[in-house]
């Protein structure tokens, strides 16, 4: 019981997501947005982009143990991804529409999953057997460290 309440609480978490995002690209201008402090670090509008594109990634990883006994998950090699698809170009404003609705996708999903649903399990090449809780925990502490990341990056440290 207590597990299947830690996953709705973070399911509720992640679908808050987006709207502490909006409030970031609220409180930075946006020339700041693709202000790299490093040429190996990314600018905020490129982990913005990044955590839409891996969205995309998380809603099939989602899909995949829903419909398939114990399937193969998929990894993004994120590094390639955001060179091929310029997110250092990508609008502040555009990134977050895109992750607002693949984000609002994942998490309609994920709410109408039971219990033993979210029991389900799926095969990371890294991280082994993984049930679609562990990918919701997973996906909640990425879009953790991308925030964090980002109001970082902006100078916005204080900003909730």
């Amino acid at each position: 019981m207590a597990d299947l309440l830690e996953a709705l609480l973070q399911i509720k978490a992640l679908a808050e997501t987006p709207a502490r995002i909006a409030r970031l690209v609220r409180s930075a201008d946006a020339p700041r947005w693709t202000v790299r402090r490093s040429p190996a670090e990314w600018a905020p509008v490129e982990v913005l982009a990044h955590l839409a594109d891996a969205e995309l990634l998380f809603g099939l990883r989602v899909r995949m143990i829903l419909s398939a006994d114990r399937p193969l998950l998929p990894v993004l090699e994120q590094r390639g991804l955001a060179e091929r698809a310029r997110y250092l170009s990508w609008a502040p404003e555009v990134a977050l529409e895109r992750f607002t609705a693949r984000r609002g996708e994942t998490v309609e999903l994920l709410a109408s999953c039971s219990a033993p649903e979210l029991g389900r399990v799926g095969v990371h090449p890294v991280r082994r057997e993984v049930t679609l809780a562990d990918v919701v925990a997973i996906m909640l502490a990425h879009d953790t460290d991308h925030l964090g990341q980002m109001r970082e990056r902006l100078g916005l440290a204080g900003v909730p």
